[in-house]
């Protein structure tokens, strides 16, 4: 092998800070606990819709649970689901991908849905 895990997570750094902090993030947040609360960007709206309005529609939730997603079948996927001031709002996150090969685009935007779309907010309702 070529270099150490260090050069490799320096390169990484450089090329792309993003997928480090979504790294750090994956290993390092803890499991969301009923009542947490999370800031996300709302899912009911598709990227196209807000990339066009120039208006990200930022939603705060109160964390209820997390369920299996049975429908995909290429890995393992789950919802986390938010209370929204009465309203159910669920993340899909794709959490292990069998082929990556396979992923459709919607697919493709929820890998790691979980850390990628959703803020810890610091304090309980």
């Amino acid at each position: 092998m070529i270099g150490t895990y260090k050069n490799f997570y320096n390169f990484i750094k450089i090329i792309s800070p993003k997928s480090v902090k979504l790294w750090e993030d994956f290993n390092n947040r803890p499991d969301p606990q009923e009542g947490d609360l999370f800031q996300f960007i709302d899912p009911n709206i598709k990227y196209v819709e807000y990339s066009v309005m120039h208006v990200i529609p930022i939603k705060v939730g109160k964390f209820i649970k997390v369920e299996l997603d049975n429908e995909f079948k290429n890995g393992v996927a789950f919802y986390y689901i938010f209370n929204c001031n009465g309203e159910i709002v669920k993340i899909h996150s794709i959490n292990d991908v069998y082929d990556q090969s396979k992923l459709t685009l919607e697919e493709q935007l929820d890998l790691y849905g979980f850390w990628v779309k959703c803020t810890p907010i610091n304090n309980k309702e």
